[in-house]
């Protein structure tokens, strides 16, 4: 993560002392981003190294905090100007050269696919609020399916921008309450420190209701994470009375946030700890680590700052910011040029980060920072940075332009002849987004929506037909129902579609490891859905549903797994059929499709040969097969898979038609193609009834 503060602090003890030079804290910087490039380089014992960006935050917040508490002391306010210039000066220069060599890179050595949903991770990223692009887009499953943006690590570096745009204003005004309490020391202590409280209160409240709710809002955003960095604030204005801890307490104190911040470090789990997702209350244990650590360090030196202060970490720490920025693009693009994750290669990865890490340290980041022309003309900084930031657009524009890629050789065999080149449809550029139109309509909802989606927008076909027909699903409802709905037009039924994103239509309740904990949001809306169908009273229902949708159940208190869990998940699902058949509706179930070991369409991009991109059929147990068999009468189980992996192999390509838009779901083009396997099932239920 960044720590892009100022490397002056520390109020003496009055408010209006001048700060000085922390070099533990520097230390710090290094111990931090040294462990977030451990934990995304793969290297052991680090699982939670990602909290290496919550010491950040603390460290940010301090030190923001220090220099502009001073600043009000001596001044009674805050200059806006001359604090985001020096911010301008400070973060934009090398930011934006890492994004311009990113996307250059992406154009280069990454499928061509992949340029455009980067170009936009860019743009969001040079604007400072790539947080919200990727809180979206993990929150959002078909979007999250997709391998990690080049510049995900950039969150961050929004939140931390965020904050610093919005806390001088907050400071500015704690200040005139100040002024017009008489600026006594008791006023210091009231106005600030109860304003720094207040903002870790609330926000860390947030941070724990959001993780529960909607997770990746909590992760990425910055109302969750906004505590972390008010905490390093409060620090900041205690400092003060801090001064007056003895040593031996400063001792203890430093001992404590080493031993929390490393049991952070070994024991915790960016998707769920001890059934709790990250951050939720677990991220208390990282930022207090640095609170505490800070606090140690706040006064005469002991072992620890000395420790701390050692000229090889004090110089990473000086680097910290330029490392973060090139650390994760270079592993990213770099494994998939080598097309290699081997550990070596990570660390070869490393070295060449760190590499640019000094060049850009010593050639830019702290040229521009000190330069005479911009030091003292605020506007000119501001100005500059404007400039720079709005330079990633015609690079990301020439950058992700790609040619349209419609013509792959396709042979089901390479030995029965030569390949031929055929052209495809859609094309491999368009596949990405060849869905029906159901999530766009409300029809297919996301994690955290619980009701119902509404039935007449929902309907396609003549809404008074005589036969009606429901697709109910995960987002396999969604990759089906163009088949399902194309049946309809061609038999004249009337078709609703309801899907929601990882929700079994089995009678279970999912463990979601993105939530930390059971998907109670799922059972809420499948419990809904059912009794609205069994009030509709619709002829068919067409339930489909992942295969990876039951892979972790909640159950008696703990997470179920493997065989135990497809047990499980099958008798779930023949409760919700009997449940159906009782009401009188008829029920077709549609396989899942096998899921891909690698994008489908990006392989087809690089080499231009199907057959290069097939893959072998995982024989994972199936739910539905496993149903249709146990339920007491026929059940017609379509098996839409079927035409898309013959003889066990997995095709990309059948005939001209695309068949995956991502690692698992169908395109809508090739959805279509299955209309007559689902016309068949729905037909022999409705034959059944009487």
């Amino acid at each position: 993560m960044t720590v892009v503060a100022e490397r002056r602090v520390v109020p003496a003890r009055t408010p209006t002392a001048r700060p000085w030079r922390r070099d533990d804290i520097q230390g710090l910087r290094a111990v931090a981003v040294t462990t977030v490039v451990a934990y995304h380089a793969g290297m052991p014992f680090v699982p939670g190294g990602f909290v290496g960006v919550d010491l950040f935050f603390v460290l940010s917040g301090f030190l923001i905090t220090q220099l502009l508490l001073h600043e009000v002391a001596a001044t009674g306010t805050v200059s806006l100007r001359r604090f985001w210039a020096r911010r301008a000066r400070r973060i934009i220069p090398v930011s934006a050269l890492v994004l311009v060599t990113t996307m250059l890179a992406v154009r280069a050595f990454m499928s061509p696919l992949d340029r455009k949903a980067i170009g936009t991770d860019v743009l969001w990223s040079a604007l400072f609020s790539g947080n919200w692009r990727f809180a979206q887009q993990q929150t959002d499953y078909l979007a999250s399916d997709r391998d990690p943006s080049p510049v995900l690590h950039y969150w961050s570096l929004g939140v931390e921008e965020q904050f610093y745009l919005v806390w001088p204003l907050l400071l500015v005004a704690i200040a005139v309450v100040w002024r017009l309490a008489g600026r006594s020391r008791r006023a210091y202590t009231a106005t600030f420190g109860g304003a720094f409280v207040a903002v870790v209160v609330a926000s860390l409240a947030y941070c724990v209701h959001t993780t529960a709710t909607n997770q990746p809002y909590a992760f990425f955003g910055t109302p969750a994470r906004a505590w972390q960095l008010a905490a390093g604030a409060l620090v900041a204005v205690a400092v003060p009375w801090l001064l007056r801890l003895s040593d031996p307490a400063r001792a203890a104190l430093g001992l404590t946030g080493v031993t929390l911040f490393a049991l952070s470090v070994w024991l915790l789990d960016e998707s769920g700890t001890g059934g709790l997702g990250y951050p939720s209350g677990l991220a208390i244990a990282p930022t207090l680590a640095g609170v505490l650590l800070v606090i140690s360090g706040t006064g005469p030196y002991s072992r620890l700052n000395r420790l701390l202060s050692i000229r090889p970490l004090t110089y990473v720490g000086d680097l910290s910011f330029s490392i973060y920025l090139w650390h994760w693009p270079v592993l990213v693009i770099g494994m998939v040029a080598l097309d290699s994750r081997a550990l070596p290669v990570r660390l070869g990865l490393v070295a060449i980060a760190l590499g640019l890490s000094v060049a850009s340290h010593r050639l830019l980041e702290e040229p521009v920072r000190r330069a005479r022309v911009l030091v003292g003309r605020p506007r000119l900084s501001i100005a500059m940075g404007a400039a720079l930031v709005a330079a990633t657009v015609p690079v990301v524009a020439y950058a992700s332009q790609t040619e349209t890629i419609d013509h792959v050789l396709v042979s089901p065999d390479r030995a029965s002849g030569p390949l031929v080149s055929r052209q495809v449809t859609p094309s491999l550029e368009a596949a990405a987004t060849d869905a029906g139109p159901y999530k766009d309509l409300g029809c297919h909802v996301g994690f955290t929506q619980v009701t119902l989606p509404d039935w007449g927008t929902c309907t396609f076909g003549d809404s008074d037909a005589h036969t009606s027909v429901v697709v109910l699903g995960d987002s396999i409802g969604g990759a089906i129902a163009p088949a399902v709905v194309e049946a309809g037009k061609q038999h004249g039924w009337a078709v609703t579609v309801w899907a929601k994103s990882r929700c079994p239509m089995a009678d279970v309740t999912k463990y979601d490891p993105d939530l930390g904990g059971a998907y109670t949001a799922c059972d809420r809306f499948r419990d809904a859905a059912l009794q609205a169908i069994e009030q509709r009273q619709p002829d068919v229902v067409v339930l489909a549903m992942s295969r990876l949708s039951t892979g972790e159940l909640a159950a008696d208190g703990g997470v179920v797994e493997g065989r135990d869990a497809v047990d499980l998940a099958t008798r779930g699902l023949e409760r919700t059929i009997e449940r159906l058949r009782a009401a009188g509706i008829g029920v077709v179930l549609s396989d899942s499709p096998n899921r891909a070991p690698f994008f489908p369409t990006s392989c087809l991009a690089k080499t231009r040969d199907a057959a290069r991109c097939t893959f072998r059929l995982d024989r994972q147990p199936s739910v539905m097969a496993a149903a249709a068999r146990a339920v007491p009468g026929e059940v017609h189980l379509v098996e839409a898979n079927a035409t898309a992996c013959p003889r066990c192999r997995c095709l990309p390509v059948v005939g001209d038609v695309v068949v995956y838009r991502d690692k698992l779901h169908f395109t809508r083009t090739f959805a279509l193609t299955l209309a007559d396997r689902f016309a068949v099932g729905i037909e022999s239920e409705l034959g059944r009834r009487p």
